[in-house]
């Protein structure tokens, strides 16, 4: 299974959505984890969680490396175990997700913000699939967004 040395970090700032704490792993909510009341997103905006006891929302996330190494087999068990889900629940399709994220956080650079939306096709039929993509911040200057991106954890 392939090894990955870059995860998907929260940054704590109220201010841009962001609920966990500085320097949780976060990973795409699930349809059982809520927003807490902290904030309401436009319905194509989908967000993060942090994988520990707490599940945070976050809407934004910071691409860094991390000591050593993960697998898509580790994080999903990192997430189920966070979910109090049984691990033999585990599937080969459900560690394909993993893997799918892990690959779309690793093919950025470091200190790069990272976001998940919605993305509705209409043609030849209906659907909604989610898409983890680079969040761009026009509206700050380079002192700010190394800031608030390029932190230690």
């Amino acid at each position: 299974m392939k090894k990955y040395e870059k995860m998907l970090i929260a940054l704590k700032d109220a201010e841009f959505n962001c609920f966990s704490n500085k320097g949780d792993w976060l990973y795409i909510a699930n349809n059982r984890d809520t927003k807490k009341g902290l904030f309401r997103l436009p319905n194509y905006i989908h967000y993060f969680v942090s994988i520990n006891d707490q599940r945070m929302p976050s809407e934004i996330g910071v691409v860094k490396k991390i000591n050593g190494q993960i697998t898509a087999r580790g994080l999903a068990e990192l997430d189920y175990k966070s979910r109090k889900k049984d691990l033999t629940l585990l599937t080969d399709e459900t560690v394909k997700e993993y893997e799918w994220f892990l690959e779309k956080v690793n093919a950025q650079p470091e200190h790069t913000p990272m976001a998940v939306t919605w993305l509705e096709k209409t043609f030849p039929r209906k659907e909604k699939e989610l898409r983890v993509h680079k969040k761009f911040f026009t509206g700050l200057s380079i002192e700010e967004k190394k800031e608030l991106f390029e932190f230690e954890f």
